[in-house]
């Protein structure tokens, strides 16, 4: 079932939130705070049709057995008589102190005490939607900490993963009730003492939570129990936070991955990584935070050829068929996954919303071949093999700027990524080549040069304008 915010509330005109939490939700850290606070700013951001009210205290706990808890005091009734369609939940942080008045020591009735809260939302107003952000980082390394306050802090932030764990307990088993991590939403620099965050910061979390509320949500999101549905045996480890799991794909017996966000968006977007799983991996993660999963099928030592298309052939439709996520994915191809994600496309442009190229090896005979490009042997010799080519048929063979017609024909949107000081996968010879292709064909394409980067690093950082381009091709798809 999809959760969406405005669907439900559409009629009464106006939706009400309610941001409950401590000092952060007081504009705490920031310039002017009852103007720049992410609550204030959120408002703004999301518009007439949101009324947001912030009901926060600093200092203050979840645990209801400590003397700052926030359930015992007025303003949370306030909150309460409020009655939210929506309600954001950013408490926890005071909780993981066991300096002052050692709320650490009730860690015990987190998810008891979280419970309860929800419970009380629930029966001022039975329909709301409560959203649980983070808590918030902590950031020991900020520059300028002084020794007792690092170490704090260090303390303290080993703690936040487990609140977040627990409350995440309690967001998988309850209907209407959403976790977000806000890990990715500010950083150290944005932060003035590693904990409330600067002006900057604010501005930053409240265009993260606005951008949260809008989106459409599934409440279920078990990839564990749609791969053993399958028949498929996996193996589930971390990354990042986030659920990985490893298997077979059925029919072609190569290696697939796939990370589940905490709950998926309505539609199951996903992005699918060509090679290099885990490397760079800013995109992916922002993108788990919205509900998009993550995708990886091994093509490794393929090159793009028949044997990896047929490959990515049987994960696509084991992804959609099985799992069922969206028809139509964004391909993700650094340096070499350029090969895959192009020709894939080409093949089935029915099935693609975007393509993002990365440093991508658009011509082969740039890579590994090393004409204008660096030679790479012993892959040029594999490539050579499975595309069962030799050296004379190579340097004719067709390359991705041949086969970008039907993929402009099917209006897919491309983004591409560029170091110009790259010499292993020359741009000129590469992506600014399928660029200039592209965009004679009547495509539309994307390009994001990094005037002073190499091949290494890939990545767009921040990703924001990328991740946004990539969200919004997948909506137009859809």
């Amino acid at each position: 079932m999809a959760i969406w915010l405005g669907l439900t509330l559409a009629a009464a005109g106006v939706t009400k939130v309610a941001v409950i939490g401590d000092s952060i939700s007081t504009g705490a850290g920031a310039e002017e705070p009852r103007q720049n606070g992410y609550p204030v700013r959120m408002g703004v951001l999301l518009g007439d049709s949101f009324q947001v009210e912030a009901f926060a205290l600093g200092g203050h706990t979840l645990v209801r057995k400590s003397r700052g808890s926030l359930m015992r005091k007025p303003i949370y009734q306030k909150a309460l008589e409020f009655a939210p369609d929506v309600a954001v939940i950013m408490l926890g942080t005071n909780d993981s102190n066991s300096g002052g008045g050692n709320h650490w020591q009730y860690e015990a009735d987190l998810e008891t005490d979280l419970m309860a809260m929800i419970s009380d939302l629930r029966q001022a107003n039975p329909d709301v939607l409560v959203h649980i952000a983070g808590p918030p980082p902590m950031y020991p390394e900020k520059s300028g900490l002084k020794p007792d306050r690092i170490a704090n802090l260090k303390e303290r932030h080993a703690r936040l993963a487990e609140i977040r764990r627990r409350f995440g307990v309690v967001a998988a088993r309850e209907p209407k009730v959403l976790i977000h991590d806000l890990a990715r939403a500010f950083g150290a620099e944005d932060t003035t003492d590693g904990v409330h965050p600067t002006t900057e910061g604010h501005a930053k979390l409240a265009t993260h939570l606005a951008e949260i509320l809008t989106i459409r949500f599934n409440e279920a999101c078990d990839v564990g129990k749609a791969l053993e549905d399958a028949g498929v045996k996996a193996k589930a480890s971390d990354f990042e936070g986030y659920v990985r799991h490893d298997f077979t794909v059925p029919g072609v017996s190569c290696g697939g991955i796939i990370v589940a966000p905490k709950q998926a968006a309505a539609g199951r977007p996903w992005i699918w990584r060509a090679r290099f799983f885990g490397h760079q991996p800013g995109l992916d993660l922002e993108l788990l935070d919205r509900g998009w999963h993550v995708a990886y099928c091994d093509v490794s030592n393929l090159y793009g050829s028949e044997q990896a298309m047929l490959r990515w052939d049987a994960m696509h439709g084991f992804m959609t068929r099985s799992l069922g996520c969206s028809p139509k994915p964004v391909l993700e191809g650094m340096s070499r996954g350029g090969l895959p994600i192009f020709n894939w496309a080409a093949r089935h442009p029915e099935r693609v919303s975007a393509i993002y190229g990365d440093n991508p090896v658009c011509d082969f005979r740039t890579w590994p071949g090393g004409t204008g490009g660096r030679r790479s042997q012993g892959d040029w010799t594999r490539l050579l093999k499975v595309y069962g080519l030799d050296e004379t048929a190579a340097a004719k063979h067709e390359q991705v700027v041949d086969r970008l017609e039907p993929v402009a024909k099917a209006r897919i949107p491309v983004a591409l990524v560029l170091g110009m000081k790259d010499d292993v996968v020359p741009p000129e010879r590469n992506g600014e080549a399928v660029a200039a292709r592209y965009e004679s064909l009547g495509g539309e394409v994307r390009v994001w040069k990094k005037p002073d980067a190499a091949h290494h690093p890939h990545g767009l950082h921040p990703p924001e304008e990328l991740r946004r381009f990539l969200i919004e091709a997948w909506k137009n798809a859809e």
